[in-house]
């Protein structure tokens, strides 16, 4: 689900180093957000961007509404939507379970935000956060880490199921 940080990320990483500034806010609904982005120097409101994240993974809404237009406004706000379609097409990406031990309590499973690891049954792992579905991306860098180094990479894949529903 896409939060205010994430936007203000994508968006700082859109500006660089270039003279703009920024205010991300929550709109009315739960999944609206908007972007105003100024020119520094001028403090001229340059667009209004609004997203809106739909109830089911891959429906979203980007609608700017530029106030001005020259070459870098429209590189700025071109990084920014092809940003935000990153975003929204790695939420799309297939994620796996990986599943440990042929039992019901043998996935795999990470406490968000921080490094510890456990292996737990799935609904354990969701009332508590944990996070228990992986992309091919962090499934290989799981391999190739210090929690697998006893492994071969392959056997993590071995033990990956595809997510029919998260």
């Amino acid at each position: 689900m896409l939060t205010k940080e994430e936007l203000s990320k994508i968006t700082k990483q859109a500006i660089g180093t270039l003279h703009y500034t920024y205010i991300v806010g929550k709109v009315s609904s739960q999944n609206s957000f908007a972007i105003q982005l100024y020119d520094a120097i001028s403090e001229e409101l340059v667009a209004n961007s609004f997203i809106y994240e739909g109830d089911k993974p891959g429906r979203f809404t980007i609608d700017f509404v530029p106030e001005r237009s020259n070459k870098t406004d429209r590189e700025v706000l071109r990084d920014i939507n092809s940003q935000l379609y990153d975003y929204f097409d790695e939420q799309l990406e297939p994620k796996y379970y990986i599943k440990l031990l042929n039992t019901e309590y043998g996935y795999l499973a990470k406490v968000e935000g921080t490094d510890t690891w456990s292996v737990t049954s799935l609904k354990i792992a969701k009332m508590s956060n944990q996070k228990v579905a992986f992309t091919a991306g962090e499934i290989s860098e799981i391999a190739n880490s210090d929690l697998c180094a006893n492994l071969n990479p392959m056997d993590l894949w071995h033990a990956a199921e595809e997510v029919e529903e998260d």
